[in-house]
């Protein structure tokens, strides 16, 4: 996919700074005060209200953003303190420069000897500037000290680039309490790892990422957060001549006694996707619910009355998907290992289907490279195995996509879809009002419309998941994210594909 925004590790960081100063010919004091610049009009449009700024600068160069943010801040007719740490060690030389610009500004510092005991101008609001992106340990002493401190204090606090104790990807062994509680971060130019990891959420806050103008085009990187632009320009349109033939023969293999609405939902979200012809194998005891709910799909009724026991006649379709409602029944498990041994194309598999292979794991051997899994974190672990932390169950799923050569799609927050050649996509659209039961239903009918359209796995995740994630933000401008349901996420995605088509809605 094309026109993606790239995500970066963050000991690259430096390396992008070097590769700006010397594409664009200029100082790295220059980059800093652009980002400044940039951090400070991105404040002040957020900010509700006048209030007294303390801004906690470090000795590195996120101090030397901090002591720029501070400068400006006070030309602009803000109120504003700086505040730092006694230091042993010499500061970085733009820091330095920085920190005497603001000085001669009319700017006041203030060294803090006893963190524990710091107290801010009453109603304050706290910019973190401590450490940043290129932090590589814990923090411990005074700093560790003085984050506690701001922990503590009543006053909200908005980081710069990196929530101070923070590391960019893997926090594991890191002292949770001494890490900023940030109450927003304005990061540069891209989100760190750590920011789409639901166990940081209480650091980072809301997080927005500041334009400061850097191109990195030419630096690779196998991380991306999918964009509007991007899955629009990938999506295919049909043809005029296009018929329910071109547009794909689809199977979803749904359903148990007690569980019809999960066939129904992952239906909906198929029909309201594009596939040309639906087929719905269901077990007896559905047929009547699925001729009801969605009379445009083709019934293939199983023969067993209270779950799915076995799927002929594969070879008819574009693409498979199966999962949803289906049980964990023997016949059921016995059904589905006989799917992946004979079918070999397009297949999405989905909730029971992921628990009946995490309970047969000598069954995994039969997946191949037309297939797509849809976990969740739990359903995932049970596959993969437990994880130490969010940042190593992304490891996990890029070496179980690399392995057996799959597309996954890790379901939650900033969905996470890996590759087999070892990229790795985050989705940037959606919103916690799509936490309801159902939802990852109508997700695979969703990735079954795209699949059997002929999309090659990696779009179809790509485009399905944002897509997806798309349906539930419209959904919250009209009915909040509490009255969102599963079965408005499913009829809503036909406002999703008129978007992304560029018609107006």
């Amino acid at each position: 996919m094309k026109k993606l925004n790239k995500i970066y590790s963050t000991k690259h960081v430096g390396a992008i700074d070097e590769y700006v100063t010397d594409y664009e010919k200029i100082s790295s004091w220059h980059l800093m005060e652009r980002a400044a610049e940039a951090w400070v009009s991105f404040f002040e449009e957020r900010m509700e209200e006048e209030a007294k700024i303390a801004v906690v600068c470090g000795d590195g160069n996120n101090g030397g953003d901090g002591y720029a943010i501070a400068r400006l801040l006070l030309e602009s007719g803000w109120e504003v303190e700086a505040f730092a740490l006694p230091s042993e060690r010499s500061r970085s030389g733009d820091c330095e420069k920085n920190r005497e610009l603001f000085r001669k500004a009319g700017g006041k510092i203030v060294e803090v000897k006893r963190p524990a005991k710091w107290i801010p101008e009453e109603g304050a609001v706290i910019v973190d500037a401590l450490f940043g992106a290129g932090l590589n340990r814990a923090v411990t002493g005074a700093a560790a000290e003085m984050i506690r401190r701001m922990n503590e204090l009543p006053c909200r606090v908005y980081a710069v680039d990196m929530p101070s104790g923070l590391m960019g990807e893997d926090n594991a062994g890191n002292d949770r309490t001494a890490i900023v509680r940030a109450y927003r971060t304005f990061t540069f130019q891209f989100p760190k790892i750590s920011f789409l990891l639901p166990e940081n959420a209480e650091f980072v806050g809301e997080w927005e990422a500041v334009d400061i103008g850097v191109e990195t085009d030419a630096l690779e990187t196998p991380w991306y957060a999918l964009t509007e632009e991007a899955v629009r320009e990938a999506l295919p349109r049909p043809g005029v001549f296009a018929h329910k033939g071109t547009n794909g023969r689809g199977l979803l293999v749904a359903g148990s006694r007690g569980m019809m609405g999960a066939a129904v939902l992952a239906a909906k979200g198929a029909l309201h996707s594009g596939v040309g012809v639906l087929h719905c194998h269901v077990p007896g005891c559905g047929g009547d619910v699925m001729q009801v709910a969605v009379p445009e799909a083709v019934l293939d009724l199983d023969g067993g009355e209270a779950c799915v026991s076995g799927v002929e006649g594969l070879e008819r379709y574009d693409a498979v998907a199966v999962g949803p409602g289906i049980g964990r029944g023997e016949e059921t498990a016995v059904a589905l290992k006989r799917l992946l041994t004979e079918w070999k194309g397009r297949l999405i598999l989905d909730a029971d289907a992921l628990n009946i292979l995490a309970e047969h794991p000598e069954w995994i051997v039969h997946l191949h490279e037309g297939c797509l899994l849809t976990p969740h974190v739990k359903e995932f672990e049970r596959l993969a195995g437990k994880c130490a932390n969010d940042f190593d169950r992304l490891n996990k799923l890029l070496t179980f996509a690399a392995q057996y050569r799959v597309h996954v799609v890790l379901k939650g927050a900033y969905s996470a879809v890996a590759t087999p050649d070892g990229r790795l996509y985050f989705n940037m659209s959606g919103n916690p009002g799509m936490a309801k039961g159902g939802s990852g239903d109508v997700l695979t009918g969703v990735l079954l419309a795209l699949a059997a359209n002929g999309l090659e796995m990696e779009d179809v995740a790509c485009i399905g998941v944002f897509a997806h994630g798309m349906a539930g933000d419209l959904l919250r401008e009209e009915h909040g994210m509490r009255g969102m349901t599963a079965g408005l996420l499913a009829e809503g995605m036909g406002r999703v594909w008129s978007k992304l088509e560029g018609n107006e809605i």
